[in-house]
This record gives structure tokens, C-alpha cells and sequence, in this order.
């Protein structure tokens, strides 16, 4: 059967190899990739590559498969430099999942605009959404995001 299969031990490093998958920081994952990779034998190196770039996480697995490298070693430097690049550009983070509370950002609440002061604006020679004087071409100074919610009358 051991003849058949090979080496039980080596296929449980190879299935767990190719079953990893990162969870935490790239150091880390390499370490882990690293610790089952040495255990494998007889896989050629652009195999390892392969493997290695499936364990990723998705939008690092992407971005370092464009590259094609040629290495083990380009690839952990490519997927170094993926996850510095995104984490250079992603907002701050208002999750705290280790002490499992969530702290949401204060959101200002909409503002219903009535018939009544819609037609005080209008009158005023006022801007709906800034309350500076409207005139053609007007830009608010602060942007903000609006909706219009239309109710629909009854009728034959």
C-alpha cells in the first residue's frame, strides 16, 4: 500500500501545503508556507510557486500572479510588497474584533425637507442644500450625498 501511495506522512505535509491559507500577516503565512514546504518533497519549484500563490488572500494572490515570478522568492518578495501597497492605502480600520466591539462611525442623520420650507428657500433666493444664495452655475461648498424620496399621491 506504501509502495502504492508513497509516503503517508509526505502526502499529509503536501494536503496541508496545499490547504493552507493566509490568515494573518504575510511573515507570519510564509513562516507557516515554509514550515510544510520544507517537508515536501520531488514538487519542481514553479509547482511551490503555484501553491504558494493559491494560499494567498485573494486580492495578494491576484496582484503577484500578474507578475509571473520565476522564484519562491519573488513571489514571498511580490506578495511583501502587494500587502505593504494595500495596506498603505486602506482606511482606517473602526472594527475592533479582539474585544469583539464595533465602533461605528457617527453618521449625520437626513434632513426631510417639507413643501413648507422648500417654498421658504425657494422665496429666500436660498440654496436647498447649503443655505447660501442661489444663483445659476452654484457649487455648495461642502459636498454631500442626497436623496429625494417622492411620495406618490392617490388618485383615479
Amino acid at each position: 500500500m506504501i509502495a502504492h501511495y508513497g509516503d503517508t506522512k509526505s502526502n499529509t505535509s503536501f494536503s496541508q501545503l496545499i490547504n493552507l491559507k493566509q490568515k494573518g500577516s504575510m511573515m507570519e503565512h510564509f513562516e507557516d508556507f515554509q514550515k510544510l514546504n520544507i517537508r515536501v518533497k520531488d514538487i519542481p519549484e514553479e509547482h511551490r510557486i503555484d501553491v504558494f500563490i493559491g494560499t494567498l488572500k485573494y486580492n495578494i494572490q491576484h496582484e503577484v500572479r500578474l507578475w509571473e515570478p520565476d522564484s519562491l522568492e519573488k513571489a514571498f518578495r511580490l506578495a511583501r510588497k502587494m500587502e505593504r501597497k494595500i495596506m498603505a492605502t486602506r482606511k482606517p480600520n473602526t472594527h475592533n474584533y479582539k474585544d469583539q466591539s464595533v465602533v461605528s462611525p457617527s453618521l449625520p442623520q437626513p434632513i426631510r425637507l417639507t413643501p413648507q420650507i422648500l417654498e421658504e428657500e425657494r422665496e429666500k433666493g436660498l440654496c436647498y442644500n447649503c443655505d447660501n444664495k442661489y444663483a445659476k452655475g452654484h457649487k455648495c461648498a461642502m459636498k454631500k450625498l442626497f436623496y429625494i424620496d417622492c411620495e406618490e399621491e392617490e388618485g383615479e
